[in-house]
């Protein structure tokens, strides 16, 4: 995922799953061959009120140069009285990161993205989209000519919880007024249930994205016009 010369920003919340990441690739650099650079960036998204300055210390730290800029996200969600928050929030911090990374001549953007979220993902796509599908690991994106790495993709939330209460990493939440509203949340609680019975579902569920078939989708029997040649699946 790290490449020699790399100028990595990493997207903080003030959450476990950044902070470990953060101590994650400081450790690593310092042990690593490759030689790449490491900048934190938050998105205050509280309006002043979250406090930073326990982040700021422990970025400080790891050698991680830092980085905060406030943006009004909630205010905005209630003020256009949003019937999808998350969305609409992770789309405003996904631009505001992407703007942050070309500032600062950042080629690589790396997210905290646990294999829970993964799994998560795959659920609301699949139940709210119809689709089958979940962000990837490693992804150029062609557009702003940028990588964006999630390093974590394949830790369980459980076994962060459990590093970063060891390591007594200061976490620092961001008190979103939608979480426990949000369709993400009665998502990992599904996850869970599924879980007592099919201790194996996240795996599965990863394991299906990069296994998926084509003669194991459905494909419209239509093509341009006409009938599309079917593969023998006998």
């Amino acid at each position: 995922m790290i490449r020699h010369e790399d100028n990595i920003l990493i997207g903080i919340s003030g959450g476990k799953d950044s902070l470990l990441l953060s101590l994650a690739l400081a450790t690593l650099k310092k042990r690593s061959p490759i030689n790449f650079t490491l900048n934190g960036f938050l998105v205050d998204q509280t309006g002043g009120t979250m406090q930073t300055n326990l982040l700021s210390e422990y970025m400080n730290e790891l050698g991680i140069n830092f980085y905060i800029e406030n943006h009004p996200t909630y205010q905005i969600i209630e003020t256009r009285e949003e019937r999808s928050p998350c969305g609409l929030c992770a789309n405003l911090r996904r631009g505001i990161l992407a703007s942050k990374a070309q500032e600062l001549g950042c080629n690589v953007i790396a997210l905290g993205h646990h294999k829970d979220d993964a799994a998560e993902t795959v659920l609301l796509n699949l139940l709210y989209g119809g689709r089958f599908k979940c962000y990837h690991p490693h992804l150029y994106m062609s557009r702003t000519k940028m990588r964006v790495i999630r390093p974590l993709l394949y830790v369980e939330e459980k076994k962060i919880i459990m590093e970063t209460k060891r390591l007594n990493l200061p976490i620092v939440n961001s008190c979103c007024p939608y979480g426990d509203k949000s369709k993400r949340k009665s998502t990992k609680e599904l996850l869970q249930h599924i879980e007592n019975d099919v201790p194996e579902i996240k795996s599965n569920l990863l394991h299906a994205l990069k296994n998926c078939e084509y003669n194991d989708v459905w494909k419209d029997v239509l093509l341009n016009g006409e009938l599309e040649k079917l593969k023998d699946i006998s």
